[in-house]
């Protein structure tokens, strides 16, 4: 090896997706498996079909997520707490807008145990009061400040006009607090939690373990719940809020889209890191470096299991959010009318297919991948396909795509401040 001159630059051609073991639980229950991992790490997932989309009532998804291993007929909240770190185990608890999840972390000698822990606090959870009641005074007093933070506001208006009347843009206000009941938790974890849910398991566990998992179905009555995909009614045009003592304004730009299967999904995701997915975007280069109007703004896409959407957020000072929205669309334009070089498009290539291979590293985030696959219904070639779009990807097609979804009469504008 010649340590004076550099190794040879070579752009990812392939990346070697892994892909789990799934095994068949009772009732049908999903268990996918990955062991080939070589700590004594153990990382166990499990997701129901229990996001915002499917309550009835605000803040009860949330609420009976954060509620599901708060006790039961002969355990407090606290003794469960102490017994799972015993083990050296712990548990972290996630909601987005389709799916709750539960993640256990623990060593492989221990899982057995751990994992005994939180099915016991899963299948015997009652939702005590007391800690509904404590839960609810940390959230209020958490909800109040937020209100106060003008990139809270503006996000909060934004999610609510991009939706329409959507379950997805459903935003809780201070008086839903007061509306919450322990039945609404209780009914919503009977309807939702009581399903099979879908189990990924990152780890080397023992087939004793896995057999003990895969009994794990019997305990759930019912099937995932699912209810019809969602009418999208997205506001088009610009949204003022008001708060006089700010001395910042948040913006969000931004529209619907489509999802991952959408044609021109790939190009996008492209198009949108030349415009604001990385630190070098021309929306940094503009207005952070050149302007100087924000420490940082930035773009980019997110797919929920319903539709897309795409954005572009920044905070800046009140006197420059005018001049801000002019450069917004500057860049936005120029992308529709003037192909971008050769040598920025392959800079931007070159980081994405090395984002690609960061987060391919490790059998963890092959998992994320995955999961990404199967709750997206997505061909098991997704990524080499996406790979494979980078390097064909050309300025033209950029820009045919730029002028197809950068129209601002496409947009919803919100600004708060």
């Amino acid at each position: 090896m010649n340590r004076v001159e550099a190794p040879e630059f070579k752009q990812a051609q392939r990346l070697e997706v892994v892909f789990p073991e799934r095994v068949e639980g009772a009732n049908g229950m999903e268990i996918f498996l990955m062991k080939d991992v070589k700590d004594a790490s153990v990382k166990i997932d499990v997701e129901w079909n229990a996001g915002t989309k499917f309550q009835k009532k605000k803040l009860v998804a949330g609420f009976t997520n954060k509620l599901l291993l708060s006790g039961t007929s002969s355990k407090s909240a606290e003794q469960i707490t102490e017994e799972i770190d015993f083990y050296g185990g712990y548990v972290q608890k996630e909601l987005d807008k389709d799916h709750a999840a539960l993640t256990i972390y623990c060593l492989n000698e221990n899982t057995s145990d751990v994992f005994k822990l939180v099915k016991e606090a899963i299948n015997g959870a009652i939702f005590p009061e007391n800690e509904l009641n404590k839960e609810l005074s940390i959230s209020k007093s958490k909800f109040k400040i937020n209100n106060e933070k003008v990139s809270t506001l503006c996000r909060r208006d934004f999610n609510k006009n991009l939706y329409g009347d959507a379950p997805y843009g459903a935003v809780a206000e201070l008086d839903d607090f007061e509306q919450l009941k322990l039945d609404d938790l209780k009914h919503f974890y009977q309807t939702h939690y009581k399903t099979v849910p879908v189990v990924f398991v990152t780890g080397n566990i023992s087939d004793e373990f896995l057999a003990e998992l895969k009994t794990w179905g019997n305990d759930f009555s019912a099937p995932p719940v699912s209810i019809p995909k969602q009418i999208f009614n997205q506001y088009k045009g610009r949204i003022d809020i008001e708060k006089a003592d700010a001395i910042q304004s948040a913006i969000r730009v931004g529209r619907l889209m489509f999802d991952k299967k959408h044609p021109d999904y790939f190009n996008f995701q492209l198009l949108n890191t030349v415009l604001g997915g990385y630190f070098g975007s021309r929306l940094m280069a503009n207005i952070r470096e050149d302007k100087g109007y924000t420490y940082g703004i930035g773009s980019g896409m997110a797919v929920l299991q319903d539709v897309g959407y795409f954005y572009i957020g920044t905070e800046v000072g009140k006197e420059v959010k005018e001049n801000t929205l002019i450069e917004i669309y500057k860049e936005l334009d120029a992308l529709a009318a003037i192909e971008i070089s050769e040598g920025e498009l392959q800079k931007v290539k070159n980081y994405m297919l090395g984002e690609f291979l960061r987060q391919a590293d490790g059998p963890n985030s092959q998992m994320e991948n995955f999961k990404n696959i199967y709750f997206n219904n997505l061909d098991n070639a997704y990524y080499q396909l996406f790979i494979d779009a980078i390097h064909q990807a050309t300025p033209a097609d950029l820009m045919k795509v730029a002028q197809k979804y950068f129209k601002r009469e496409e947009m919803l504008e919100v600004i708060a401040g």
